[in-house]
């Protein structure tokens, strides 16, 4: 059986990257409310466990893959932006517990670290995707 062409492993990236487009969009809604104070609690934290999980599928999903092998360093720079933002959505769901708890000063450290971190993804995200589209071109 013959593996993935480029042009295949590009698509599915593509493919990846659209759907991790939806969940940061997501993402964002609740960094929205946390930023305006307008956090519910309960709600907001099970929608980034729900967004969590979503993630987890996208990034098992993607590192399935067999790339050809001179895709296989993508695929690694794919998969490491991945974990930015599941780590970027773990931080943001321990500052919504601590608030939730009342441990202010502690809360506000970790939502300044998953704004950081979360803006250091969309960095990573919009370079990944416009390698990819220029790829594709090709």
């Amino acid at each position: 059986m013959f593996g993935m062409t480029k042009k295949q492993f590009l698509k599915k990236s593509k493919n990846c990257l659209k759907d991790t487009g939806i969940q940061l969009l997501l993402i964002r809604e609740i960094f929205s409310k946390e930023s305006t104070g307008k956090l519910d609690f309960d709600n907001d934290y099970h929608k980034l466990d729900k967004i969590r999980k979503n993630m987890e599928n996208i990034f098992f999903k993607f590192e399935g893959l067999k790339p050809p092998s001179k895709c296989k360093s993508l695929q690694r720079e794919i998969l490491n932006t991945l974990i930015i933002l599941q780590e970027v959505i773990v931080v943001n769901s321990e500052y919504i517990m601590l608030s939730k708890d009342g441990f202010t000063e502690e809360s506000q450290e970790k939502f300044k670290k998953s704004i950081d971190d979360l803006e250091n993804f969309r960095n990573k995200f919009r370079e990944l995707s416009q390698k990819i589209d220029l790829y594709l071109r090709r």
